[in-house]
């Protein structure tokens, strides 16, 4: 009796099990120099806050609306959104490679037949080889190539891969978080200004009346020259901080335009809103909490992970190569293996490759990823400690400008009980017109500095929630 022929597809089928991909090679990921604190009690018991939404803790409709609307339209997102898709694609792409491929052609012209679709430039910067199997010949019918992964090359390039989407999508996520405080910064900087604009305009008007009040004295000879220059100066001093001023506010406004994607000559109105109230800085957190939640940290992490499979994969090119390619139909063909098989119906080709002299190619090639990996533990470090200074400089900052801002109110209040009590007092025959209006004036100049330092701490609550990772969530689309 005949031997009974073992079927093509049980092959197929039987090879992902009898060779799943199992490298040799452990990588240890070189540890990170960076001592996370630990925080104390309060912090701990905390737990996490959340401030994906931080912008509505505002309490300003106009605020959440532009801070929306950037991010429903903004072309930076768009950009980052893309990027997460062709990472998403480039996943595929790997993941394909740990599979067979089949694909039926009736080409007659020689030079290599596509098994499957070009390789994006994308997968080839990640790993230019993420070929096909090279044919040659007249070719008719179906054919399937396979390369298993013994020794986990391709599961390494998945691996990676995977990693390097999680980077695109922590990039969109900074992204988002960026926009967000952007968006909030251009406008409170935009009412902050205004509020500066219409000191400005009453200051001036002060000064105006003052003019005309030692203009008479001195027509009645009772002041001289000198006060009437000192007098105009300051108007003119006014009056040509005052475009700076309008320039920076229009500024703020198109930028805001601009983030919205929109041009800038359509900037918002922002007329009628010239006033916030600043809401208290979020709760203490864990170091840990909010690392875990801040995207470049995040980001360097994964480029860590990404650094090590490409090592791994690094080093299986030291380690033999298996193929096995099978056409069914009529033709020729001619398989780039070992043995290679030609002919007309049912070919296959078992290939291996193994390195033998390569001029230290491959050693140098694993020095650099092991290199590289180094450098992206470093940049991991690197970022660690940028974050928990940004995280200490925008507490410790917001806590000034709060005493700051306290003391400043503390001053106007004076200034305004001085300025009434000096239109008493005038009212009363103690008191000169002067008298009053430079009391005015001294009030309105400490309002001017309270709105500096209170935009100043609004700024600086925006960059604390930005410090903290706030802003996005793993839901951003």
């Amino acid at each position: 009796m005949s031997a009974r022929p073992f079927p093509f597809h049980a092959v197929v089928l039987a090879l992902p099990v009898l060779l799943g991909a199992c490298s040799p090679f452990h990588t240890e990921i070189p540890p990170s120099h960076v001592t996370i604190p630990g925080g104390n009690a309060a912090e701990a018991n905390t737990g996490s806050v959340d401030l994906t939404h931080w912008w509505t803790d505002w309490h300003d409709p106009l605020l959440t609306q532009l801070v929306e609307e950037a991010l429903a339209a903004n072309p930076e997102l768009r950009q980052a959104r893309d990027r997460v898709a062709q990472a998403r694609a480039y996943t595929k792409i790997a993941k394909s490679t740990l599979y067979p491929t089949i694909g039926a052609t009736g080409d007659i012209a020689g030079g290599g037949m596509n098994w499957r679709q070009a390789t994006p430039a994308l997968a080839n910067s990640v790993d230019p080889n993420l070929g096909d199997p090279a044919t040659d010949g007249h070719l008719a019918g179906v054919g399937i190539a396979w390369e298993p992964d013994v020794f986990g090359r391709n599961a390494a390039t998945l691996k990676a891969s995977q990693a390097m989407e999680l980077t695109a999508q922590d990039m969109l996520h900074g992204v988002h978080m960026t926009i967000a405080a952007d968006v909030a910064t251009s406008y409170l900087s935009a009412l902050g200004t205004s509020q500066r604009i219409a000191l400005l305009d009453r200051s001036e008007q002060t000064l105006e009346s003052l003019l005309a009040y030692a203009t008479a004295r001195f027509e009645a000879g009772q002041t001289n020259q000198a006060d009437l220059q000192s007098i105009r100066a300051q108007i003119e001093a006014l009056r040509g901080n005052r475009p700076v001023l309008v320039a920076a506010y229009d500024t703020f406004r198109r930028r805001l335009a601009i983030l919205a994607g929109r041009t800038p000559d359509n900037a918002p109105n922002l007329s009628g809103h010239d006033t916030f109230t600043t809401p208290a800085p979020p709760r203490a957190m864990l170091p840990v909490t909010i690392l875990n939640n801040r995207p470049d940290v995040l980001l360097r992490r994964h480029l860590v992970e990404a650094a090590a499979q490409r090592l791994v994969g690094a080093k299986t090119e030291l380690l033999p190569r298996f193929g096995l390619e099978f056409f069914g139909g009529d033709g020729r063909l001619r398989f780039d293996g070992i043995p290679g098989l030609s002919g007309t119906g049912g070919l296959v080709a078992l290939t291996s490759t193994l390195p033998i002299f390569t001029a230290g190619r491959i050693h140098a090639q694993i020095a650099q990823a092991d290199s590289r990996l180094d450098e992206a533990v470093a940049a991991y470090d690197q970022t660690l400690l940028n974050a928990l200074a940004e995280i200490e400089d925008a507490s410790e900052q917001r806590a000034r400008l709060d005493a700051s801002a306290d003391a400043l109110t503390t001053r106007t209040q004076a200034a305004r009980n001085a300025a009434d009590m000096s239109h008493g007092l005038f009212e009363g025959g103690q008191y000169t017109l002067q008298d009053v209006l430079t009391a005015r004036l001294r009030l309105i100049d400490a309002q001017d500095e309270l709105v500096k330092t209170q935009t100043a701490r609004a700024l600086s609550t925006v960059h604390l929630a930005r410090a903290l990772g706030g802003g996005w969530s793993p839901s951003t689309p």
